[in-house]
């Protein structure tokens, strides 16, 4: 598995998703979202908070396992989780992964 600072983990192409292994590879994207903080990217439980108000300034930095990011740091982070999906994934399109809309949609597909 190869990673650094800023890019999710890619795993071997034998542990990678490819239809048939949901249970070993669902365990592997689960750690290494815990391990970054992004585990509610992919359950779906930090949401994309609303845009601030021009008279509202934004909160201090926020940490990824900050259930209230900006919105500039939900999108970003939401990417990054997409991302561990989409790259550990063998032929995403075939498998139905929507790449257009948030990790957590992506995540419920695989489990139908």
């Amino acid at each position: 598995m190869s990673s650094n600072n800023h890019n999710p983990p890619i795993f071997p192409d034998n542990l990678q998703f490819d239809g048939t292994n949901y249970i070993t590879f669902r365990d592997r994207v689960l750690i290494a979202a815990q391990l970054r903080g992004a585990e509610g990217y992919l359950t779906g439980t930090t949401t994309k908070p609303m845009p601030l108000s021009p008279t509202t300034s934004p909160s201090a930095l926020t940490e990824w396992y900050d259930p209230t990011p900006t919105v500039d740091k939900w999108c970003i982070r939401n990417a990054w989780t997409l991302t561990l999906i989409i790259y550990n994934t063998k032929n995403p399109i075939r498998l139905g992964i929507s790449m257009s809309d948030t990790a957590a949609v992506a995540w419920k597909t695989l489990k139908m």
